[in-house]
């Protein structure tokens, strides 16, 4: 589940980064040019890592903190850190991309015996 879930959302960030330089959406996220970068580079590694579990887990745990750090401050600050402005509809996707990667890199695995009773 972890590896398709880091496949999914790297094809999503991937999109949105690049997107973003074509639709900048300004009324809805406020797109910039590093905003896309970050996008971008965050699809990148997520599709880099998809093919192991391990570094799946560990770039889930660290982005999804970086995300739930970003959609916190966006709460209080209208310019992170020159990145991106803050507004309701970019809170909202951090909140849920920080939800999903933090609950599938800290998800407690399937135990062996689960996984044999699932494959039988």
């Amino acid at each position: 589940m972890l590896q398709t879930m880091m496949r999914v959302l790297g094809g999503i960030f991937v999109l949105l980064g690049v997107l973003g330089f074509f639709l900048p959406l300004h009324g809805v996220l406020h797109l910039t040019t590093p905003h896309n970068l970050v996008h971008l580079i965050s699809g990148v590694v997520f599709l880099a890592v998809s093919n192991y579990e391990k570094y799946s887990l560990w770039v889930a745990r660290i982005f999804g903190a970086i995300y739930l750090l970003g959609a916190v401050l966006g709460l209080f600050m209208d310019n992170i850190f020159g990145l991106f402005m803050s507004t309701a509809g970019t809170n909202v996707l951090h909140f849920i991309f920080a939800a999903l990667t933090l609950y599938a890199g800290f998800k407690k695995p399937a135990s062996s015996q689960e996984k044999e009773n699932l494959t039988a």
